[in-house]
């Protein structure tokens, strides 16, 4: 008898564990589909937002002038948004990440929704599983589009432009602009009437890109010659100044050679810009995709493997390139992983007060960034591999914060 009740008493233990995992699981599953979908509105509105921000933004500084001005299609403008969209995308991703983490767990924790989770045993880091969840799928889809759909936009933008441009080649000149896609120059036009170009500036650029030639002319013309896909530049009325081949920066030892000129004429080739049917331009770092740039890496090992030189400053400048681009798609994570404690404490729910502290936390990663690329000229400090510091910074700070939350 004592023997039955003592197995009916075992059976029993046993049930109401495995009763009491199920209702645990059971739970952790309905409470993270909930977490799961708070942090998924907020964040596809967070990214949306930003994503037309950025947009917005892009094309006021890129197009729009054209287009009022009549100089550019209205649906090619449409065109060229959509091909804005991975560029901007790649930013907009880890603030729409950080932004949404912090409106979605702000507003639970506002609401002793967390404290009631805490309570129920659960610990921080099965809270904020789905948070990570959604910034590793968040980060697969930033190194996509990083490193393939980002640089193939950036071509396919150009070749748009040019395209609709050719038909009117002074629209090509933006007033007050700094031009630097032509190959070895720098462009700049002060003003325009009609079709007469006022207070012309360029600069002839030698391989290093220092200043071998400046040119400045009261006014200029520029036309389309279709038979060899040239702008064709006509200065009239200027100034060259011929610098030292061997020092042209050294400004401060001779003054340099002037010359006065009534009119010159400068073509100036687009093919070398946007790439034609025969002939394509170099494309730079900006416009290759990942399999481009790892190629351009082995030409440049082979090249120093051939002359026994140590790294050589184009291939440092392809691994920057490279680098940066995975970090800036990993910072989804470490954002993520910076806001779930911090939401969680400030437990704002707020919506303008999140989006504040998110730009603040977003403005210091990027411009950790920015630092550490001001070190691409010192090889030495391997900044191809200091670019991930800002990332190791953001996720120990965010863990310990975790670490700390989850003790309390």
């Amino acid at each position: 008898m004592l023997e039955r009740q003592a197995l009916y008493l075992l059976n029993g233990i046993v049930l109401a564990q495995v009763s009491w995992k199920l209702v645990i699981r059971i739970m952790l599953s309905l409470l993270h589909r909930h977490i799961l979908k708070e942090i998924l509105v907020a964040t596809g509105l967070a990214m949306g937002l930003f994503i037309f921000v950025l947009l917005v933004g892009n094309a006021l500084r890129d197009v729009a002038e054209l287009v009022v001005a009549g100089k550019l299609d209205f649906w090619v403008f449409i065109k060229v948004l959509g091909l804005l969209i991975p560029y901007v995308a790649s930013f907009a991703l880890p603030l729409g990440m950080l932004t949404g983490t912090l409106i979605a767990l702000g507003r639970l924790s506002s609401q002793r929704e967390i404290t009631a989770m805490k309570s129920a045993g659960l610990s921080l880091y099965q809270i904020a599983a789905p948070v990570f969840l959604i910034a590793f799928v968040g980060m697969a889809a930033a190194v996509l589009i990083n490193l393939h759909y980002a640089p193939q936009s950036r071509v396919e933008r150009k070749a748009l432009m040019t395209e609709s441009l050719t038909d009117n080649p002074v629209g090509f000149i933006e007033e007050r602009r700094f031009i630097y896609e032509f190959p070895g120059y720098v462009i700049y036009m002060g003003g325009r009437e009609g079709s007469v170009m006022k207070d012309f500036w360029i600069w002839e650029l030698d391989e290093q890109r220092r200043a071998k030639l400046f040119l400045r002319a009261t006014e200029g013309i520029l036309d389309y010659d279709e038979a060899n896909k040239d702008l064709i530049l006509v200065l009239k009325n200027g100034i060259a100044e011929q610098r030292d081949s061997e020092k042209p920066e050294a400004f401060s030892d001779n003054m340099p050679d002037s010359l006065f000129f009534g009119e010159l004429p400068i073509a100036l080739p687009l093919d070398q810009i946007f790439g034609d049917g025969h002939q394509k331009r170099k494309l730079r770092t900006k416009e290759m995709t990942f399999s481009q740039l790892m190629d351009l890496r082995e030409g440049e090992l082979d090249k120093e493997a051939a002359v026994g030189e140590p790294m050589s400053e184009a291939r440092l400048s392809v691994q920057i390139h490279i680098q940066k681009n995975f970090a800036l798609a990993f910072s989804i994570f470490s954002l993520a992983v910076f806001g779930v404690p911090l939401a969680i404490q400030v437990g704002r729910k707020e919506t303008y007060a999140n989006l504040g502290i998110a730009l603040i936390i977003a403005m210091t990663y990027y411009f950790l960034i920015i630092m550490v690329s001001w070190l691409e000229n010192v090889p030495a400090l391997r900044p191809d591999l200091l670019i991930w510091l800002p990332n190791l910074i953001f996720q120990g700070t965010g863990f310990c914060m975790i670490y700390r939350a989850s003790r309390h």
